[in-house]
């Protein structure tokens, strides 16, 4: 499968600097699943955000990491069937964490509870890594590499156009490197690799 990219890089602008009215911020993902599989996918939701249950019963149950009210919820409905690979829909959601210890911390913390990644990729612009829920939806915990007030700038340097997957990396690797002190801007940076082939992610 090959990728077109093209060349169309640009800072992004806020709505009122573009004469727009737009939302004011992205609040929450709802997940359907079949009857009985709420606890299992709100409680995984939970675990990996470091979020808290605001709601929960078996139709509908709410978690949330900050002040909103709810970012995930997971509403039972009769009749939906078991999740299948290569469909049309959302390929997968992204929560970005404040820098590299972060992210990393939360691989840690997640290996020990025996939630793996089954990806992991320095894209350019970020770091990520990408998990299964219970019910496979794909799901990206990441880390920005580039200061949002940079991103214009870094999509005009044409490393993205070349390269438009990534470079995969181990996050044992990754890990090790942290915590012997270097520096998280420099393990950041992408390094030159070529990208895996597109038949390597992880299909949902």
């Amino acid at each position: 499968m090959n990728m077109v990219v093209h060349k169309t890089a640009r800072q992004p602008a806020t709505a009122k600097s573009r004469g727009k009215i737009a939302p004011k911020k992205l609040a929450h993902v709802v997940l359907r699943t079949q009857p009985g599989n709420v606890k299992p996918l709100i409680d995984w939701y939970a675990k990996v955000l470091e979020g808290e249950t605001m709601f929960e019963s078996d139709a509908i149950s709410f978690v949330t990491y900050d002040h909103e009210h709810h970012r995930i919820a997971v509403l039972a409905l009769p009749g939906v069937q078991p999740h299948a690979d290569n469909t049309c829909g959302l390929h997968h959601i992204a929560f970005t964490y404040e820098g590299l210890p972060d992210l990393m911390h939360t691989y840690k913390r997640l290996k020990a509870e025996g939630i793996k990644p089954q990806f992991c990729i320095n894209h350019g612009p970020t770091t990520s890594m990408y998990y299964f829920d219970p019910d496979r939806n794909q799901i990206e915990l990441q880390v920005d590499n580039v200061p949002e007030e940079k991103f214009g700038e870094y999509f005009a340097n044409g490393e993205f156009t070349r390269n438009p997957i990534g470079v995969k990396f181990d996050p044992e690797e990754m890990c090790r490197r942290l915590d012997a002190g270097e520096s998280p801007i420099a393990l950041l940076k992408r390094p030159d690799g070529a990208p895996p082939p597109l038949e390597d992610f992880p299909r949902n």
